[in-house]
């Protein structure tokens, strides 16, 4: 067993296995405060797809907000618990027309899917601008993320090279993620040992 998987069962058992259930905190707290989230409300605007929502806590960073996502249990507690408006459907084959969107969001999503080249594309097509945030799975903080459902763990470079396939332009920035401690020790990790990565995208 990996190191990295001992890590996370530890931390789980802390945190509590239920996967939706550890993330219901999120509505309670102010995402601003978190340097990825903060991040992403500054470079995200207009009518907004949030991409493997999740339980849509992303939802109450933006006014104009569709959350979408293919796992029904995720979905009925985002309805239940935010006033976000959500689409149950696969990342692969979005139901929006082309252009629909100002921004595609994927916020700690593009781990966990196989093709993300065919998610790229579809997230080109129904907006001009594309938002991805993902661990930095160079920096240590890998050894608290392991998920059996994750994928492909591309570095920050692998993934930006990927998405100059459909963007002209292509920003990478480091920062933290979900850490609970205060605002000033999230900004000073952010800043020397940061963890998410936030790449914006756009052809714009």
């Amino acid at each position: 067993m990996s190191l990295a998987r001992v890590i996370s069962l530890l931390v789980n058992v802390i945190r509590g296995r239920n996967y939706y259930g550890k993330y219901r905190k999120m509505y309670g707290r102010d995402l601003r405060k978190i340097p990825s989230f903060k991040l992403i409300s500054r470079l995200a605007y207009g009518k907004v797809l949030d991409i493997g929502c999740g339980i849509g806590y992303l939802s109450t960073l933006f006014d104009n907000y569709i959350g979408i996502d293919i796992n029904k249990e995720a979905v009925a507690i985002a309805k239940k618990n935010t006033n976000g408006n959500y689409v149950i459907a696969s990342a692969s084959n979005l139901p929006f027309h082309s252009g629909s969107f100002d921004t595609c969001i994927a916020y700690d999503f593009i781990e966990h899917v196989k093709n993300i080249e065919q998610v790229l594309s579809e997230m080109r097509r129904v907006s001009a601008k594309a938002i991805i945030s993902c661990v930095d799975f160079t920096s240590y903080y890998r050894l608290f993320t392991y998920d059996k459902t994750h994928e492909r763990l591309l570095t920050p470079n692998e993934l930006a090279s990927i998405l100059r396939k459909w963007f002209t332009h292509v920003r990478l920035f480091k920062t933290s993620g979900l850490f609970i401690v205060p605002h000033f020790l999230n900004a000073f990790l952010s800043r020397y040992f940061p963890n998410q990565v936030v790449l914006e995208a756009s052809s714009c």
